[in-house]
């Protein structure tokens, strides 16, 4: 007798078969570099998500500004509006019953019998990390206050939080990255930046006439050299790299990205992808991955050096400004 399916599972497949059908459909947008730039910036916002994660929520959408899940709204206090959540990958373990060497029946489709005897030890069970469907939603499907809406994330930033980003920036890159970042005179009022790779050091020279805004557009550039710097790396995709990450950190941070960086990511997609070949999707995708990996360690790291920096000004308004440089904050 033919064994029946069980009622929901009919369901679960075909939303699964939708999942990857949005994921199939965003791999068409890779050879338009306009579209994976806009595809970028609403990345910037959600580092916190895998990229085959981002990728759904941009694919559902395109307009998300802070998701979460049911529960996690739930436990804020604040009530979804019963609207359609947006779907994504969660990883867990399913358990299944190793039935004997041939045959192996996940625990909760197993019969009566196996599963006592799984409780009696008879039946050995192993536990797989796989992935199921689950649900988040937006912040604008739920009750919560949109005047409050700075407290979970920034809509922009002014420029006089800039100056505090460059310090958090230098923190990181010489903490971090044991980079040394300094400001000197380029005798240029054109050349912004650039990053210099010797074998005993690693440097990012800034030109000194830069503003706050200007030198943490340039700082947050050369800071990706420093993150991936390999010398074997081609250097069109090396530039690459740097733009996605550059404009992902200014996006993130409030500050426009100038057209000279955009044209640049343009210029240099196009050679990375044409250089890819008859694998440039599945290639494309792997570099994508391991620039949303990297943006999401920075920011990582940048929210623990803000932290700091927040607190010592706090210590500094009691304190006086001696306490920050004796702690490392201002150099």
């Amino acid at each position: 007798m033919e064994k029946k399916e069980p009622g929901w599972k009919a369901g679960y497949e075909a939303k699964k078969e939708q999942m990857k059908a949005w994921l199939q459909e965003f791999s068409k947008y890779q050879q338009d570099p306009q579209q994976i730039m806009e595809f970028l910036e609403f990345g910037s916002r959600f580092y916190h998500y895998s990229l085959r994660n981002t990728q759904l929520i941009y694919q559902q959408n395109p307009n998300a500004t802070f998701v979460q899940s049911y529960s996690a709204w739930k436990q804020m206090g604040v009530s979804v509006k019963g609207q359609k959540g947006i779907r994504v990958y969660v990883p867990k373990y399913v358990t299944y019953l190793m039935i004997d060497q041939q045959e192996a029946v996940q625990l909760k489709l197993a019969t009566a019998e196996q599963r006592a005897a799984y409780q009696r030890g008879e039946i050995q069970g192993k536990q797989i990390l796989t992935y199921g469907i689950g649900n988040v939603f937006d912040i604008s499907q739920t009750n919560f206050p949109k005047e409050q809406y700075p407290a979970l994330f920034q809509m922009g930033r002014n420029s006089e939080e800039h100056g505090r980003w460059i310090e958090v920036l230098t923190a990181f890159a010489e903490e971090e990255l044991y980079c040394r970042v300094t400001d000197q005179d380029m005798e240029s009022i054109s050349l912004r930046g650039f990053y210099r790779y010797k074998e005993d050091s690693k440097e990012i020279v800034l030109n000194h006439l830069l503003n706050d805004t200007e030198k943490l557009s340039t700082l947050s550039h050369e800071i990706r050299h420093g993150v991936t710097y390999q010398e074997e790396m081609d250097r069109a995709e090396a530039e690459l790299r740097a733009d996605m990450i550059s404009m992902m950190l200014q996006w993130n941070m409030g500050i426009e990205v100038t057209e000279s960086r955009k044209r640049h990511f343009q210029v240099h997609y196009q050679i990375v992808w044409k250089g890819f070949g008859d694998h440039a999707e599945e290639k494309m995708d792997h570099l994508l991955e391991q620039v949303f990996q990297t943006y999401k360690q920075i920011n990582e790291k940048l929210e623990l050096y803000q932290s700091m920096s927040q607190k010592a000004d706090r210590k500094e308004q009691k304190y006086g400004r001696e306490y920050k440089k004796n702690v490392g904050v201002v150099r």
